[in-house]
């Protein structure tokens, strides 16, 4: 069977490689399907490109990856469903194949998604062990689900097939390549849609020679694709191990949550070559201790010289300004690099918090964007502190930023900091 595999994401702020897309055409390629992957970040006229494709390789079905709803983002949000149902139809009309749709922006609304991109299936959840079988159900036309989930493994290996991706335009237009270690996340935050999901661990040794790969192609730059490379502190030791044997003289950027950490990890890091950190911390219902763990988290940062960017979300329901203030004075306390402040939750229908917000009437006048749409597939935010409030509380210190301001996440803007 024939499988084109489409990535339609063209955001370039930066540039994002498709790395779940390589990861599919690995498990499938090695079950016998023949793949494709057409790239359309930089395509110049992306119905052109998707025409050649079919002709050329004569797909049985096209599969298009849904990697974001959105730019999550309330200033200047990207709403990017639309281009993706453009693309779509014209595969269903004009090119007269099926289309599967998969990928992260799947899990905000499964049903919702499937029927606004107007394609024929939905896969949910990881696809490397399943999605085959999946095909096979097609190619024989078995009678099969609209919408099918994946189920995580408590382990798993995967080839990855880079070389239809030109990684030459993305190095040159601040992307950069991307390696995963585990999927799922342990943690339970309310307003994340990967909150409480089986987590998976890769090989190490699987994760060195994927790295192994690029380095020898001239490509030391990388930034992680984790949720948060901390979920296990053991297994992030022993990638960071590894990666020290190896010798391989990388450069690469991490996401992280203030737990599962100690000394001897922010050593091996900074060994390995991580200089940034962009760590994940939000207002809602913390203890003390949590607090507590920020505080030891920007101290080993800085003690070993790795560039610490915050990413704080806050402005939670019934959380009063004393929260918010309470929070900028430990900033200014600890003083990591950066803190980029978003006060606009997005909602998804499926969320913890959405579930909070929605229950109490009394919040509906902080509601802003799609919010008469209960499927919330168009942006639809939640906030109830005032911009211009925070901008007088945030005065004059220079390492605060406010989420939506600039384009770009931190590893593009802060590119520089590695030297």
């Amino acid at each position: 069977m024939n499988i084109l595999l489409i990535n339609p994401n063209r955001f370039m702020s930066p540039p994002v490689p498709p790395l779940g897309l390589e990861y599919l055409a690995g498990a499938l390629e090695k079950e016998g399907h023949g793949t494709k992957i057409l790239d359309l970040c930089f395509s110049d006229n992306i119905y052109n490109d998707i025409d050649e494709a079919v002709k050329s390789f004569t797909p049985d079905i096209a599969g298009i990856s849904v990697r974001n709803v959105d730019s999550v983002l309330f200033d200047d949000n990207e709403f990017y469903l639309d281009e993706i149902r453009d693309i779509v139809r014209f595969i269903k009309s004009s090119c007269g194949i099926k289309v599967l749709v998969g990928g992260a922006g799947l899990m905000t609304n499964p049903e919702g998604v499937l029927e606004y991109l107007d394609a024929d299936y939905a896969f949910v959840g990881p696809a490397e062990d399943d999605i085959p079988g999946f095909m096979k159900m097609i190619l024989k036309q078995v009678p099969v689900e609209r919408i099918y989930y994946g189920k995580a493994r408590s382990d798993y290996s995967c080839k990855r097939v880079s070389s239809a991706v030109d990684y030459a335009k993305y190095y040159q237009n601040s992307g950069l390549a991307g390696f995963e270690t585990h999927k799922g996340c342990s943690s339970s935050c309310v307003y994340c849609i990967e909150a409480n999901s089986r987590v998976s661990f890769r090989n190490p040794g699987d994760v060195l020679r994927e790295i192994r790969g690029f380095v020898d192609a001239g490509y030391n730059h990388f930034h992680l694709c984790d949720s948060e490379f901390n979920e296990d502190l053991d297994f992030s030791l022993d990638i960071c191990s590894a990666l020290k044997q190896s010798g391989m003289n990388i450069q690469w950027t991490v996401y992280m949550k203030p737990t599962n950490f100690n000394s001897k990890l922010f050593r091996l890091m900074k060994a390995t070559g991580v200089y940034l950190i962009t760590l994940t911390v939000d207002s809602f219902k913390k203890c003390s201790m949590y607090w507590s763990d920020i505080e030891k988290f920007v101290f080993h940062a800085k003690s070993n010289g790795i560039f610490l960017a915050i990413d704080f979300l806050t402005g939670f329901p019934y959380e009063d300004e004393k929260v918010l203030t309470d929070c900028l004075d430990l900033f200014r306390r600890v003083q990591p690099d950066r803190v980029t402040i978003n006060t606009y939750i997005r909602l998804y229908e499926p969320l913890q918090i959405t579930k909070i917000i929605m229950k109490d009437g009394a919040l509906s006048p902080y509601l802003l964007g799609a919010s008469g749409d209960r499927s919330m597939i168009k942006p639809v935010f939640y906030n109830h502190v005032d911009t211009q409030r925070l901008k007088e509380l945030i005065e004059g210190d220079a390492f605060f930023r406010i989420a939506g301001e600039d384009k770009g996440v931190n590893y593009s803007t802060l590119q520089g900091k590695s030297s």
